[in-house]
């Protein structure tokens, strides 16, 4: 009983409490999206069940020592590559990827859960293994970790997700104390292989990247999203147009509204003001999440915030990207803002890492 509430006294509140706004303010962005469609009035519905659901799962990650998740990281990510092996034999397509395992009106997309997994097994993998310098073998071995999950979501096909585990791969490299003298030979390796993957690409990759270099080469086709959402953000001015009052959103201009897009929609509703409020709250949830590393009081919780920073902060640049057109449209959720079910509890996950690290920062807690 004094465990239990020592550790309400400690519990992280502040980074609970911005997770929670940016969540309330996504609900908003959806509802405006989508109000007027036949088929997805009840979208918003659908995301305060998930909402509700995600804050339950994220006290279970809290209540339960990280350490206690290390030990069970290796089972969870297996379980993980499971349900992905799973997907691409039982999955539902929808939207051209077979990435959904669905259970009777729920459906849960298993790509986004081995997000939070890989954070767990790799921060587990270098406090464990990795005492000095990074070698060579471990670069392989944390590749293998990161490659796999990476391999079999790029399988369904999801390019998009298969790429925002990059940065999480990245930041264990550069945390594991990697020598430069390494990293210059993995790039003079990489770099030649360059043209061998270009030619690897489909069609639509190609065109997407090279759409990107030159916004007019397909403005109706696939440049279409990325030239929509420009308008949609230049047209909300300062201030915006109001909730529920973007001509871009409400008239269904800009496609993948509630998901990929929903920044779009907040910009033009709210305006330059509102739309870096949002990103505002992403700064602070990210400076909570390098505050809570800081005052971890081991390597294994200082990791575990790390990546799940890292994380987060690559997707979040992705998205933000996508929006402004100055990366391809390739399918990345905002954290916490989009519509989508599984995202939402796997950041929750990701989140839960962090207070829990920050709330058991005192060793005798």
């Amino acid at each position: 009983m004094v465990y239990g509430r020592r550790l309400l006294d400690n519990l992280d509140v502040t980074t609970i409490g911005v997770a929670l706004a940016l969540v309330a303010i996504g609900i908003v962005g959806i509802a405006s999206a989508t109000h007027d469609e036949a088929d997805g009035s009840g979208l918003w519905q659908r995301q305060v069940i998930w909402a509700l659901i995600a804050l339950g799962v994220g006290a279970v990650v809290v209540a339960i020592d990280y350490h206690i998740w290390a030990e069970l990281a290796l089972a969870l990510h297996a379980a993980a590559m499971a349900g992905l092996v799973a997907v691409l034999f039982f999955g539902r397509t929808v939207a051209g990827n077979q990435s959904w395992l669905v259970f009777g009106p729920m459906r849960l997309q298993p790509s986004e859960l081995a997000k939070w997994t890989t954070c767990l097994v790799l921060a587990a993998y270098l406090a464990l293994r990795v005492r000095d310098r990074i070698r060579l073998r471990h670069l392989i071995e944390m590749g293998v970790l990161v490659g796999l999950p990476m391999g079999l979501i790029a399988a369904q096909p999801d390019d998009g997700t298969a790429l925002t585990f990059l940065p999480i791969y990245a930041a264990a490299v550069l945390l594991g104390g990697v020598r430069w003298k390494v990293v210059g030979i993995v790039m003079l390796i990489m770099l030649p292989l360059l043209p061998i993957g270009w030619t690897q690409l489909n069609t639509y990759q190609k065109e997407r990247i090279l759409t990107t270099l030159d916004p007019g080469r397909d403005p109706e086709g696939v440049g279409y999203q990325a030239r929509q959402s420009k308008i949609a953000i230049g047209s909300g001015g300062l201030t915006g147009k109001g909730v529920f009052r973007g001509t871009q959103s409400q008239l269904k201009y800009l496609p993948a509204q509630h998901t990929d897009f929903v920044m779009a929609v907040l910009a033009e509703e709210l305006g330059f003001v509102g739309a870096a409020s949002v990103l505002g709250l992403f700064y602070f949830l990210l400076v909570r999440g390098l505050a809570a590393a800081r005052l971890a009081q081991d390597r294994l919780g200082t990791y575990m915030c790390l990546l799940v920073v890292a994380w987060l902060l690559g997707q979040l640049t992705i998205n933000i990207g996508m929006v402004l057109g100055q990366l391809p449209t390739i399918g990345v959720p905002l954290p916490l803002v989009s519509y989508g079910g599984s995202a939402l509890l796997a950041t929750a996950c990701g989140i839960g890492l962090i207070v829990n690290v920050r709330t058991r920062r005192f060793v005798n807690v």
